[in-house]
């Protein structure tokens, strides 16, 4: 009886904690807009999301520069005010391909200080340039422990560097957030970077 008594006082315990703590986060209710897609970003909703997602950027694989194909430069740079017109309240990202196809390139990109650099500096040019109110980097399929200690680096020095910027132009920070695979660790055992990851990501 004891030990039931003591069970459902825990449980009581741990229900409210979880009342507590998530009464204080901010759901998020976001959606990718692919370019792809046949319908345009005007036939979105924008009034049932918090956060939306303008899909793809490109890495280029030689300079490490993000960059915006010709084709969908009038649509990404139309967006936010496109999407903003239903709802002005909505944040917009700017996600950046780092899907199955273009891992190596984000790793050897990850790899150095000097291509990380080339990356994060390029990544907020463009967001800014295209007002966007964040940047969102694909990394699903990483291959080695190395790999995630470079995504650690790599996120902290772009959270660092949209600070710093924000700071000089004394416009708000942009928000930075990654689209992982779908557990905490990887096939081979190594996890990814928890510490940077809650430190430099929203």
């Amino acid at each position: 009886m004891a030990s039931k008594t003591l069970c459902y006082i825990f449980s009581t315990i741990l229900f409210l904690l979880q009342l507590h703590f998530s009464a204080r986060q901010t759901v998020v209710k976001s959606a990718y807009r692919f370019s792809g897609s046949r319908f345009p970003a005007s036939s979105i909703d924008s009034s049932l999301f918090t956060h939306l997602f303008c899909a793809i950027a490109d890495l280029n694989p030689t300079t490490y520069q993000v960059t915006i194909c010709s084709s969908n430069s009038v649509l990404f740079s139309t967006f936010t005010r496109t999407v903003q017109q239903k709802n002005p309240s909505v944040k917009t990202l700017l996600s950046i391909s780092g899907g199955n196809a273009n891992a190596s390139t984000i790793a050897s990109m990850a790899s150095q200080a000097s291509t990380r650099k080339s990356f994060i500096d390029s990544s907020i040019n463009l967001a800014r340039s295209n007002n966007f109110h964040g940047l969102d980097l694909d990394l699903e399929y990483p291959s080695s422990a190395s790999q995630m200690t470079n995504f650690g680096l790599l996120i902290n020095e772009w959270r660092a560097a949209a600070a710093n910027k924000a700071k000089n132009s004394g416009k708000a920070a942009l928000l930075l957030s990654a689209a992982v695979f779908r557990t905490s660790s990887y096939y081979g055992g190594f996890n990814y970077p928890f510490q940077a990851i809650s430190k430099s990501l929203d």
